[in-house]
């Protein structure tokens, strides 16, 4: 009689909250890893895959006529390492990454602070606008740029024109030509980021800062870039990344004679078909991306705790 009444207790308790019955709960709970188990296969088949398999690769011997030799060690990395040459286009690639991402910061944040202020039809407007390019192909924009960046091009013919130069300015097979293409190829991956983190910043700071009697530049510098930092490393680092990692804008602009580590390696695996000494290329601008990251990810953190 008692466990009568306490099995039908707990039948009403368990009717009033609408406790799910057991079976569906444990259902509901692997319900996440279901939902991300085609993305893992994915990116397992796809991304770490491929990967592994470069990576072996690259420890692997080569030799023209014969190809790849079952030989195996680090004498790639350290070809890659030890040559100045090699050293060279590395540094040349971690420059222009820099001057990319500088050259995107600086346009690209009173873009994206007019962006966050917008509301309606003008803030959807301007975001069309700045969309817009994504729409063209790479390869296209590219061109585009070649015509305006040569020297009877659009740009050094007008400049001539007004009497400004005497002479075409050299910005086509040069280092100048490729950052002002990426910029402008890469502009809207920053000011997205950027907006986003604007978007975030409460109006009411600036106009507290106002009654405390802060001037504009005090106000940027103390309010508005400090809350807007997570914007401005996550823009940076996709923009970092992407131009680094670009092929088709540096092979058309900077042409054969500027060597890159995209080019590089295209080089090494497709003309010389040395795969081994490619894929260590491409495992050292990995590792090297990766190390930059991270050193600027730790004195984020640092300097966020620090204040």
């Amino acid at each position: 009689m008692g466990d009568a009444t306490t099995e039908s207790s707990a039948d009403l308790v368990r009717a009033s909250i609408r406790l799910p019955p057991r079976g569906a709960v444990r259902r509901a709970d692997l319900t996440p890893y279901l939902l991300l188990a085609p993305n893992t296969l994915w990116l397992v088949l796809f991304l770490i895959g491929p990967l592994f398999l470069l990576g072996s690769i690259s420890f692997q011997g080569y030799e023209a006529g014969k190809g790849i030799l079952d030989t195996e060690g680090l004498g790639n990395y350290g070809s890659f390492l030890g040559d100045p040459f090699f050293r060279d286009v590395l540094w040349r690639t971690l420059a222009l990454g820099a001057m990319t991402t500088v050259g995107c910061l600086v346009l690209g944040f009173p873009l994206a602070f007019a962006l966050s202020r917008l509301r309606g039809i003008r803030r959807s407007l301007l975001y069309f606008v700045l969309l817009m390019p994504l729409l063209t192909s790479a390869v296209v924009r590219t061109f585009g740029w070649m015509i305006l960046l040569s020297n009877n091009g659009v740009i050094n013919r007008t400049l001539m024109d007004l009497g400004l130069t005497d002479d075409p300015i050299k910005m086509m097979y040069s280092m100048t030509g490729i950052v002002i293409a990426l910029v402008e190829v890469l502009l809207p991956f920053m000011v997205l980021a950027l907006d986003a983190a604007l978007l975030n910043i409460d109006l009411h700071l600036y106009e507290a800062a106002q009654n405390l009697g802060a001037r504009k530049a005090r106000i940027f510098l103390q309010v508005t870039m400090p809350l807007a930092l997570p914007g401005v490393i996550s823009g940076s680092v996709l923009v970092f990344t992407l131009a680094v990692s670009a092929f088709v804008t540096p092979s058309l602009i900077g042409g054969p004679r500027i060597k890159l580590m995209a080019t590089l390696i295209y080089q090494q695996s497709m003309g010389l078909l040395n795969w081994p000494f490619g894929a260590a290329i491409a495992f050292v601008m990995l590792f090297t991306i990766l190390a930059l990251f991270m050193l600027t990810f730790r004195l984020t953190s640092a300097q966020q705790r620090a204040t």
